[in-house]
């Protein structure tokens, strides 16, 4: 599988811009070995388990991981994939944001939510715990998350908080509409990432 096919599908052409054509694409070429190395060691039976593998989780690993292995400290490591992952997450945003539109947004969301959790975030891969879904909040847990693992398997852990900001600037397009918050997540050292929707912007 190629990079191109998966949310960083911009890679190549950035990694030419920051770090000039020829080093660029060398880092590329690094980074693409890199990803089909990663997915060999990564194979699951749970067909959306492959794809969060294939095109969300493993590509920004793979990039953290070659970025370190030739001399980025942690810092500037996690800002480049910030980067990248950021951009990816704008269009995700702007998905949310179409949907923030419709009439009666939150009631949509809310009728929708446990469906979409059960089947694009399956109990192989999550342990989730609902809390509350009224007409005024939405509210569960992951108590545990196939990237928080992943990045503890490949002993980059600090590399878990990327993925977490994501939400953050996905979840901001359903503004003003539906409001999203979180006190943590595994990633920053909490017992379980909290997912908050709360009906309207407003406090």
């Amino acid at each position: 599988m190629n990079l191109e096919e998966t949310t960083l599908s911009f890679l190549k052409k950035d990694c030419k811009e920051l770090f000039g054509t020829e080093e660029g694409e060398a880092l590329y070429k690094r980074v693409q070995a890199k990803f089909v190395e990663l997915l060999a060691e990564n194979v699951s039976d749970n067909p959306i388990l492959q794809e969060h593998f294939q095109r969300k989780l493993l590509p920004p690993l793979a990039y953290y991981l070659v970025l370190r292995e030739h001399g980025f400290g942690e810092e500037p490591a996690l800002t480049y994939v910030k980067k990248e992952t950021h951009k990816a997450a704008a269009v995700k945003q702007e998905e949310m944001r179409k949907m923030a539109q419709l009439p009666f947004a939150y009631t949509i969301y809310r009728m929708g939510v446990k469906k979409h959790m059960k089947k694009n975030f399956p109990p192989e891969g999550w342990e989730t715990r609902w809390v509350r879904c009224n007409g005024k909040e939405i509210h569960f847990d992951l108590c545990s998350c196939i990237y928080w693992e992943t990045t503890q398997k490949y002993h980059c852990p600090e590399l878990c908080t990327v993925y977490c900001e994501n939400d953050q600037i996905s979840f901001s397009g359903l503004l003003p509409k539906i409001r999203f918050e979180r006190s943590g997540t595994l990633g920053e050292g909490a017992s379980c990432c909290d997912f908050h929707f709360f009906k309207n912007a407003s406090r």
